[in-house]
């Protein structure tokens, strides 16, 4: 639908009206603007530059004006700021202070009619009030008793049984011994008798009817293992009779090394075993020539014996010490 011309040409200068009505207001204020500068500049003094010119008053005015303003409402925004923290706290305090007063007039209270509770108890009460005081101080020492009754019965050391064997009365060894070694932990067979025998035979072969009285030494063996040196002396007794006294011998081992262990000796068919099958229990001592690292197997063939009816026993050697015999020797002292 087409505008009428009139009507547009109207509108257009009504438009107009309003833009110089807004210019002329704009040019009314730039006028009263610069007419208070003008008046400014009047009260203000003059100020020079380095070349004679005159500075702009209005300016450097405006520019102070300007710095001071901000500053001063900086400043004085930040004192009402603590202004108020401090009203907070102050405010804070004086809670604080009020509850601390009443918390202590509670106190006192409460203190006042403890005091005045414990002083109407009955004796009764009171002994009561002991009586329980002493119990848990009793409870605390049963609690610590049976921490360390747990501790005693998890850190218990392994106990060493110790089995009580009758012991016969001794009796000295007449005849009819047989004799062991016990030496690093082995056993081994001793041929004492034999030995001894072949010594009598080799000093008999040794006198004559013209030997005089004197020392006589010599040497059997080897034999299962062992050599004996021995010792005598020639007698010549009156009328004429010579004869020889035996003295002193060693039964010295060729091989320390020899011998059965204990768990070997009791076996069935150890050579242990084999000697004893020789020997009655009730006419022969089992004579152990023992060393000191040998004890505790000593105890177990005693035991083994002993369970099986023999009478044994026992002679304890130094570690240099030989088997040996002497004519000023003890006998052996059998269980």
């Amino acid at each position: 639908m087409r505008r009428r011309k009139g009507a547009g040409i109207g509108e257009m200068e009504a438009g107009q009206d309003s833009f110089l009505d807004i210019v002329s207001n704009i040019v009314g204020v730039l006028i009263i603007l610069v007419m208070i500068a003008g008046v400014r500049t009047k009260e203000l003094p003059a100020r020079t530059t380095s070349d004679g010119d005159l500075a702009s008053p209005l300016q450097q005015s405006l520019e102070i004006f300007t710095d001071k303003s901000q500053t001063f409402r900086s400043a004085q925004a930040e004192v009402a700021e603590i202004a108020r923290e401090i009203e907070h706290f102050q405010g804070l305090t004086a809670a604080r202070a009020q509850e601390r007063a009443e918390l202590t007039a509670l106190l006192g209270i409460l203190q006042a009619e403890y005091d005045l509770a414990t002083e109407n108890l009955s004796l009764s009460e009171r002994q009561s009030l002991e009586l329980k005081r002493r119990i848990q101080e009793a409870d605390a020492k049963l609690g610590e008793l049976d921490r360390t009754r747990q501790w005693i019965e998890q850190n218990r050391p392994q106990a060493t049984v110790l089995e009580n064997m009758r012991t016969p009365l001794t009796k000295t060894v007449e005849k009819n011994e047989i004799h062991f070694r016990i030496k690093n932990g082995k056993i081994l067979y001793v041929p004492f008798q034999f030995l001894l025998d072949r010594m009598n035979t080799d000093v008999l072969n040794q006198l004559s009817p013209n030997a005089k009285p004197g020392e006589l030494t010599g040497m059997v063996g080897p034999f299962e293992n062992f050599t004996m040196p021995y010792r005598a002396v020639i007698l010549v007794v009156p009328p004429g009779i010579i004869r020889a006294e035996f003295v002193e011998s060693e039964f010295i081992s060729q091989n320390d090394q020899l011998g059965e262990t204990i768990q070997e000796a009791l076996a069935p068919n150890s050579d242990f075993q084999r000697r004893l099958m020789g020997t009655r229990q009730n006419l022969n001592t089992v004579t152990f020539w023992v060393y000191p690292d040998s004890f505790n197997a000593y105890q177990v063939l005693k035991k083994h014996l002993f369970d099986r009816g023999y009478q044994t026993a026992a002679r304890p050697l130094n570690w240099n010490d030989p088997i040996g015999a002497s004519s000023e020797g003890t006998k052996s002292q059998a269980q």
